[in-house]
């Protein structure tokens, strides 16, 4: 069978292409595929990343099936240490990953955030939120955030996953993931993320309610903020 590999960023530099077509014989899988390239392009460091299937996360066993496409997904920032992007895949089946990722025998806490819709809000039902980005900004800002957190504390891995698109009541919107040496730092690690987020990542939240919709206006970063202070635009 067939298979189409997508390969990105770094991947896409130490291949020397883009895109190609692999032949795997039926019943293989991405840890078969991976092989495969490594064998091909011995440069090519894709224990790093992630994969995708047809744009659905996929693990080592996943099967593949002719005609699928099958996409190694660098790290957004940060190498090895850090997992940071912007989905529109559901981040629950993430979370276990992210936690088995991220646990290291020289860290002794890990603290794992899930940001989920809340209804009712505000005494009224909501039907859905709807997540947008400035989606290549958004990536450097979460790098940006993490070398902050880095540059405050003694960090291990980080991940800042972010859904777009839709989000149902009870599914979460984001997910964070620290490890450090001790859970005081993990926790203001974890804390200052979710903090951050919402001040600098171009990412807007629209509220779908059952009689109608609004842009959910958050905060912006005082220094950053074109009008100034809040009090200087009185």
């Amino acid at each position: 069978m067939r298979v189409i590999v997508r390969l990105f960023a770094m991947y896409r530099e130490q291949a020397g292409t883009g895109s190609l077509e692999i032949e795997l014989s039926e019943g293989a899988t991405v840890a078969d595929a991976m092989g495969m390239l490594k064998e091909r392009f011995p440069e090519l460091g894709l224990e790093a990343g992630m994969a995708a299937v047809n744009e659905g996360f996929a693990s080592l066993e996943t099967p593949l099936h002719d005609g699928d496409e099958l996409a190694f997904l660098p790290p957004v920032s940060g190498g090895s240490e850090a997992r940071l992007f912007l989905t529109e895949d559901p981040l629950e089946p993430l979370l276990p990953q992210m936690v088995g990722w991220a646990v290291e025998p020289q860290f002794g806490a890990l603290v794992t955030f899930l940001g989920t819709t809340r209804s009712p809000n505000k005494g009224k039902t909501v039907d859905h939120l709807v997540y947008e980005a400035y989606t290549g900004m958004a990536e450097k800002v979460l790098g940006q955030i993490a070398e902050e957190m880095r540059a405050r504390w003694d960090l291990g891995r980080i991940a800042i996953v972010h859904r777009l698109g839709r989000v149902d009541p009870g599914e979460a919107s984001i997910l964070i993931v620290v490890a450090s040496p001790h859970r005081p730092e993990a926790f203001a690690a974890a804390r200052y993320a979710i903090d951050r987020v919402k001040l600098i990542l171009p990412v807007w939240k629209k509220e779908v309610l059952t009689d109608g919709s609004h842009w959910v206006e958050g905060g912006a970063d005082p220094e950053l903020r074109l009008g100034g202070s809040p009090s200087s635009t009185r």
